[in-house]
């Protein structure tokens, strides 16, 4: 259950990448409760081809390792306060090796993938009337495309990086740029890792263990990036929260 709530982004206007499914769906849906216009990306040519409710967004389709995909999205785009990067990499089954090497080059080199769009999508986030600009929000989705050519760890590590130079770079630009990453799970032997208050339980008497609602994951994820996004992170920029 998202906190959703709290926000207003009435007259927003939101566009999620990859907010067909999973994490990304759930943080449009959020922004829509929130009184948004959200537009949301897939890979498909036809929303209706998606299992997920997608009656409460636009839809386009976009595919981010080609170049020429992501010119006619950017290109239909006229106006955009919000822009989140929740798509993750998923290059066609048995690729040629050099066509994916080349993929993964010219994403490092931000010519093809999240940060093309990004740039492609950079002056119009720049003419946003919302209170501290425009807003980028990626989201761990994007470290997919960086391990293309990057171990996971090295991958987060670019990324957060990579946020806060943007942050600087196009803040005088009138637009802000932060990341949202899900905390790396314990690998520890399920014996040695935390006690049972970790865990979502507690006992009860009689040695009963009682499960507690826990916050999914990707809804603590949707409540950082409406936050990130709303007036009252104006001011933060080329900041990473991370989420456990």
């Amino acid at each position: 259950m998202t906190t959703s709530g709290s926000y207003d982004f009435t007259g927003y206007q939101v566009l999620v990448v990859g907010g067909t499914r999973g994490e990304g769906h759930t943080i449009a849906s959020s922004f829509a409760e929130c009184g948004a216009s959200v537009t949301v990306t897939g890979t498909m040519i036809l929303r209706s081809l998606y299992e997920s409710d997608l009656s409460a967004f636009d839809y386009e389709s976009v595919n981010l390792a080609r170049q020429e995909s992501i010119d006619h999205l950017a290109g239909t785009v006229n106006h955009i306060d919000v822009l989140v990067l929740a798509a993750s990499c998923n290059l066609p089954y048995g690729l040629p090796p050099g066509e994916r090497a080349f993929v993964a080059e010219a994403t490092r080199s931000g010519l093809l993938g999240p940060t093309f769009l990004t740039t492609r999508l950079r002056l119009k986030l720049g003419q946003s009337p919302a209170l501290g600009g425009g807003c980028v929000v990626n989201t761990g989705a994007v470290t997919s495309w960086l391990q293309l050519a990057a171990t996971p760890e090295a991958a987060q590590r670019e990324l957060v990086e990579s946020t806060a130079r943007a942050g600087d770079n196009w803040a005088g630009l009138g637009v802000r740029v932060n990341s949202v990453l899900q905390a790396q799970r314990s690998v520890l032997p399920r014996q040695y890792a935390p006690g049972s208050t970790a865990s979502g339980g507690s006992r009860a008497a009689g040695g009963t263990m009682v499960r507690t609602a826990q916050p999914r994951v990707g809804d603590a994820v949707a409540d950082a990036t409406l936050f990130l996004a709303s007036s009252a992170a104006a001011r933060i920029t080329g900041q990473t929260l991370r989420i456990s």
